[in-house]
Formats: structure tokens, C-alpha cells, sequence
């Protein structure tokens, strides 16, 4: 959630422009131009480097590789105004980030025989619509309800972005009036709304507010001493404030809004404390082993095709290694890397403002991850001559269909109708890239093993590319299935 933000306002001089330039200079200052601290690595070399190109004031780093941790870092500002340093006690507004603490309640509160998953929320929460009745706690979990969008459900509650105080009944109510986007279960869309529900679902059956159970649930038994549920009316030390890019200048990023009942959104948190929640999960402390499953497998469908989404989860792979995320508007990311026993949590407080500039917070968890597993990362893979040029037209008429906001008969039927509902943003993005598009060069191919499915669909192999564009250099990934057309694709900044 965001507003339109204010400039920042850094020491009293003469002019805005003089403005600009002092918080420049103090900002390049904690990330370029101070000594490197002592033991400085690879990592920090990256992390400083990305942080100057992509106008991050402040970032804290934790890296856990096979249970221990090898990496706990502050970089940069937390606050840039006061000249103070990220630490790693620092607390970040996780932002979405928060939707694995409300899964992983709703699944504690399962273990305990109070509530079913497959039950309808209408057993849990009086006053649904007609249209929800066939709308289950998995369908709230795994975004395929059809319920609206964040914007287009409570953005009728925000005067210029803002509203400090909604209540859990008006939030409700907003939701109620939302026409569905698919039959439960028919699609997926990414949807706050379903969090929300799921934490009014959390307080009706516990007995509790969301905040008190997650607090006697995880935060106190685990020992995170610097986590809470957000209250925009308390005071939380080493909390850092929000920034973000406007007109391409760093900005102080007005986000004061305050939903009575936050589980979409509302978890604050450090690293450090995200260390010990990993190791709950990794030691399945806070769940089964066979809950914790549940919450990484990738939803199925009603026609049988899959989603990369579990229960507050991402669930999908980067170049043949599993991977578990989630990333937060805030600028935050938590990524897994099970079968590596490898995890990086990166929090920023540069964040994404709805409806502005945008940012370019997310991916350092996987640039992070390249620098402990060999070739996770396409930057680093020496560029093979192209065996196919005409799979590659193929690859570039498809982008270029996506550029247009059209379905493109490159894809199979379950891509596309993945697509479609966010048909709008993916035309902005991609018409971007394609009229700016400088180059795409083929890089290598994975050839998977027999069995290997994206989206439910059985993959032949995965061809990587290069992009490159006025503005840019990504990197991409496509699963193509046996008669060549693609089946799902991602992308990378590296």
C-alpha cells in the first residue's frame, strides 16, 4: 500500500536543488564512498554496488547455509535524515512478506482440529455474499478465490492514497462489494483481500486479535524481540522509515496507513529476528513436517493445471534449484532455497508506492544466492552459439505479443490464461521493453529430467536469453513443452 510521497527534507539550505544534492551525497556516502568495513567479501561488494544502481538508501542482509548462519550485515541508511545506519536489528515493514505468518497460523490453528482447510469461509465468517459461498480457506491461501485485487477492493477507503484508521467492518464491507474475477478455484489472482479474510478467520476462531496470537504463537516463543504487528500510533525502536523514487529522486514515501486488522500486510521485523523464524521453520517448530509440505506445494486448479503459489508462499525453481519466497511492496524479500539448505532475506526501505515511479528493489535475494551456488545465476553463464534460431524468433514473437497486451499463440492454453488477468501491467512492462529492446541473445539450455512439470504441464526444456534494452539488462527463463510452445517464463534483473 502506498500514497503519494513528499520530498525528502534533509539540512536547512538555500535551494531544492541544494536539497537534492545533500541527501545524495550523504546517501552515495554510506554506500559507495565510505572504507569498506573490515572482512569485506564478495557479497558486500555486490550488495553495495546494487544498493548505488538502484537508489536504495538502506539494506540489511541475513545469509543462513546449512542451519548456520554465515551472514547477518547492515548496509547503508535506515534513516536518512538522521544519518543513521541499517543494523541488523534494524525493523523493516516486511509488507507481504507478512502473508507466511498468517498461513502459517491458519495452519497451526488446522493442526488443532479449529479450523479445515477445504472448509468454506462462510462456516468461519457470517455476512458473506452468495457469490462466496464456494469460497474455501485453501482458495483464500493460494490466491484462486476470485476475490479483487488490494487497489480495487480497499482503495474506495483511502482519501489520496490515505486513511489512518479502517476498521476491520469497513475493510468487510469494501470486500463484500467486489464482483468476483473467476469461479473459485478457476483461476489465480493475487489478492490482499483473501489475507484479510484469513486473519479475520484467525481472530474469530481463537478468540484473540491477530496481533496477540502471532505474538504468543511465534514472536515470544521464539524469541523476536524486535517483531510486532504494525500500529502506526506506536513508537518501535530502530524502525526504519520508508522511501521510495519519485521523479527519479529518492523521496520520504507516505505510507500511514493503519487497517485495524493487518494480515495482508502488517508484520515490522529484522534479519536477525528472521534468522530465528527460519530456524523454527527449518526445524519444523512452529509446524509439521507435513503441514509445512502442505504450504509449499503448488496449488492445483480446478482443470488440473497448477499455479507457482502455496500457503503464503512463491513455489517455483530457478534453474533446476527449488525455491520458496515471497517478496514485500516495501522492498523486502525472504527466499528459500530448501534443497540447498540455503536461505537470503534482504529488507529495504525503498518500496514500491502504488501507482508511481517504479522501483527496483527485489532479486538480490537470488543475486546473493548465485554467490554460494555455482551457475544459479545467468550473468555469470558463458553466452553458447544460438542451435536454434528459429525457436528463438519463437521466444521473441511471443515477447512481442506480450508487449502488444495480447495473448500470444507461442503459449499454451494454461499460460495464457494466467496472463490474462494482469494482461494490463504486463503490456506496460513489456511494451517497454520491446520498443526499447537493444538485443536478445540466446544463452544456454537445460534439458530436464523426465517427470520435470511447470504449471502442471510436462517440460521438454528450459532456454535461457539475455535482454537487453535502453533502460536495462535482464535475464529470462522459459519452460517449453514438447511441441515447443512456452509454458511458463521469469525474469531476472541478476
Amino acid at each position: 500500500m502506498g500514497t503519494r510521497a513528499h520530498e525528502l527534507v534533509g539540512q536547512v539550505v538555500a535551494s531544492r536543488v541544494a536539497r537534492r544534492l545533500v541527501v545524495s551525497a550523504v546517501v552515495l556516502a554510506a554506500l559507495a564512498g565510505a572504507p569498506p568495513p573490515a572482512g569485506a567479501d564478495s557479497v558486500d561488494d555486490y550488495i553495495r554496488a546494487q544498493m548505488v544502481r538502484r537508489k536504495i538508501p538502506g539494506l540489511a542482509l541475513a545469509v543462513v547455509q546449512g542451519g548456520q548462519v554465515v551472514k547477518l550485515a547492515g548496509y547503508g541508511l535506515a534513516s536518512v535524515e538522521l544519518e543513521a545506519p541499517v543494523t541488523p536489528d534494524t525493523v523493516f515493514e516486511l509488507a507481504s512478506v507478512t502473508k507466511q505468518f498468517t498461513a502459517t497460523a491458519i495452519m497451526q490453528l488446522a493442526e488443532e482440529g479449529k479450523v479445515g482447510v477445504d472448509d468454506p469461509v462462510a462456516k468461519y465468517l457470517p455476512g458473506t455474499p452468495p457469490a462466496w459461498q464456494a469460497i474455501t480457506i485453501r482458495h483464500l491461501l493460494t490466491h484462486t478465490a476470485g476475490l479483487a485485487k488490494l487497489e480495487e477492493s480497499f482503495g474506495a477507503l483511502w482519501k489520496n492514497g490515505v486513511r489512518m484508521d479502517t476498521t476491520t467492518g469497513q475493510a468487510f464491507d469494501a470486500a463484500t462489494k467486489d464482483p468476483m474475477s473467476f469461479a473459485p478455484g478457476d483461476g489465480w489472482q493475487y489478492s490482499d483481500v483473501g489475507y484479510f479474510l484469513l486473519g479475520m478467520v484467525i481472530e474469530k476462531v481463537s478468540g484473540q486479535r491477530y496481533a496477540a496470537f502471532l505474538a504468543d504463537h511465534f514472536f515470544v516463543p521464539l524469541g523476536m524481540t524486535s517483531t510486532s504487528v504494525i500500529n502506526q500510533w506506536a513508537i518501535v525502536p530502530h524502525r526504519a522509515p520508508g522511501y521510495t523514487l519519485r521523479n527519479d529522486q529518492l523521496a520520504r514515501i507516505r505510507r500511514d496507513a493503519q487497517f485495524a486488522l493487518p494480515s495482508h500486510y502488517g508484520v515490522l521485523s529484522s534479519v536477525r529476528d528472521l534468522v530465528k523464524w527460519e530456524a523454527a521453520l527449518d526445524r519444523a517448530q512452529v509446524l509439521t513436517p507435513s503441514s509445512l509440505a502442505a504450504m509449499w506445494t503448488p496449488v492445483r486448479l480446478n482443470d488440473g493445471s497448477q499455479r507457482p503459489y502455496g500457503f503464503g508462499w512463491f513455489v517455483t525453481e530457478r534453474r533446476g534449484h527449488r525455491l520458496i519466497e515471497h517478496p514485500g511492496i516495501t522492498g523486502t524479500q525472504f527466499s528459500r532455497f530448501p534443497d540447498d539448505h540455503l536461505t537470503v532475506i534482504v529488507l529495504t526501505n525503498l518500496g514500491y508506492r502504488l501507482g508511481g515511479q517504479e522501483v527496483d528493489a527485489w532479486g538480490l535475494t537470488h543475486g546473493v544466492a548465485g554467490l554460494y551456488l555455482p551457475g544459479l545465476l545467468l550473468s555469470g553463464v558463458a553466452k553458447e552459439p544460438d542451435p536454434d534460431p528459429v525457436r528463438t524468433e519463437h521466444i521473441r514473437a511471443f515477447l512481442e505479443h506480450l508487449g502488444r497486451g495480447e495473448d500470444a499463440p507461442e503459449a499454451l492454453p494454461g499460460l495464457t490464461a494466467a496472463l490474462r488477468p494482469s494482461m494490463e501491467e504486463i503490456k506496460r512492462v513489456f511494451g517497454k521493453r520491446m520498443a526499447e529492446l537493444r538485443s536478445l541473445t540466446y544463452i544456454t539450455t537445460d534439458t530436464r529430467p523426465a517427470g520435470s512439470e511447470s504449471l502442471g504441464v510436462p517440460v521438454r526444456e528450459q532456454v535461457h536469453y539475455e535482454m537487453v534494452t535502453a533502460s536495462e539488462t535482464r535475464y529470462f527463463s522459459f519452460w517449453l513443452g514438447a511441441d515447443g510452445r512456452v509454458i511458463n517464463f521469469v525474469s531476472y534483473p541478476d
